[in-house]
């Protein structure tokens, strides 16, 4: 099974490898983040093995693919005035250059792992600009945890900071970490294969990333919320536009165009990867319709003009047809999803069967 996949999949297409190594300014000199409370938080080099081998014979060949675009980690500049830190958690952390200084988008799960990538992007771009702005793009741990490793909670209530975030971010983020965490947190520990050894037998990647960091994970509350469907207005001197996308990725999302760089966040609606309708951790189904149509206007309103596209997790893509290719491929997967699910259910196919006929 595993030499016909790599026989029959698009192996020779290495267009993702090119983007995913374009701008490396520096890696970390350390790629072990130790946690506050004495924990390894993060711990990049277990995760070495991936690179001795291109055929392991217990690995499908798509997913250890995968893992090795995930092996990227440092600061990346993705255009000028726009930079990542990535490989440093399950998610990025975005730097976007404002008036008077940074507009972060996402925040990693741990206080730790923020902290040492703000650090990493201090040494080497950021300097002593201050923090202005933190953009939580939706309500997934993983966009928020590590705020208080970025920014202190004095500064979001004198207002020297500002926290924006999609409608129903406070509510979602409630229901899904606290009025069902211990319940979620236990399943994602399933989900994500937490417990397996990291090896070619165990946990090789999460898709997303290579894994979920284990510090310190804090919140500090929006002190703006986007609420209409489009919103239009300055951060840190920056225009933006603010796209709600309730119920696709997460419950509570937002992508954000920045006209003046061209430049595209499609938040967690656009990865590199297929994600999860219903999750095993127990998130809320995701409705596929209504994600693909997102992804549709977002095509439409603002695809003419981008030329880079970034997101959450993995790397950006550059050039307005390459985005546009992305964005299609990625809208049409979700609809077709839905349309033939919905297709076979009407048809007598039932819930355990129906992985055996969508294709």
């Amino acid at each position: 099974v595993l030499a016909a996949a790599a026989a029959d999949l698009p192996f020779h297409d290495r267009r993702d490898f090119e983007e995913c190594e374009r701008g490396l300014i520096a890696r970390m000199d350390e790629n072990r983040i130790v946690a506050d409370a004495g924990n390894d938080a993060w711990d990049m080099g277990s995760f070495d093995f991936i690179d001795a081998d291109d055929s392991y014979d217990s690995i499908h060949p798509s997913l250890l693919r995968q893992a090795k675009l995930n092996q990227d980690y440092g600061l990346y500049e993705v255009t000028p005035g726009i930079y990542q830190i990535r490989g440093f958690d399950l998610s990025q952390m975005t730097f976007v250059r404002g008036k008077t200084g940074w507009i972060v988008f996402d925040v990693l799960i741990s206080v730790e792992t923020a902290r040492a990538g703000l650090k990493l992007f201090r040494d080497n771009v950021g300097g002593d600009l201050p923090i202005t702005a933190v953009v939580y793009s939706h309500n997934h741990v993983d966009h928020w945890g590590g705020i208080r490793g970025v920014v202190a909670e004095e500064d979001v209530k004198s207002g020297k900071v500002e926290i924006i975030a999609p409608v129903g971010f406070m509510d979602n983020t409630v229901a899904e970490n606290v009025y069902a965490g211990n319940a979620m947190n236990r399943r994602a520990f399933y989900q994500y294969g937490v417990l397996l050894p990291v090896d070619h037998y165990g946990n090789v990647t999460q898709g997303l990333g290579q894994a979920t960091s284990r510090g310190a994970v804090t919140l500090i509350p929006p002190t703006r919320i986007v609420s209409g469907a489009y919103e239009e207005f300055e951060v840190d001197g920056i225009p933006m536009v603010f796209q709600n996308t309730p119920d696709t990725e997460a419950p509570s999302e937002m992508n954000t165009w920045i006209p003046s760089m061209k430049a595209l966040w499609m938040a967690e609606n656009v990865t590199h990867g297929l994600h999860n309708i219903y999750t095993l951790r127990g998130a809320p189904v995701r409705d596929a319709l209504n994600w693909s149509k997102y992804i549709a206007e977002a095509l439409y309103r603002f695809g003419g003009e981008a030329e880079v596209m970034l997101a959450a997790h993995h790397w950006p893509r550059w050039g307005n047809a390459r985005i546009q290719e992305v964005l299609r491929a990625q809208r049409d997967i979700y609809a077709n999803m839905h349309n033939q699910v919905l297709h076979h259910a009407n048809n007598g196919v039932t819930i355990n069967q129906i992985q055996n006929v969508y294709s």
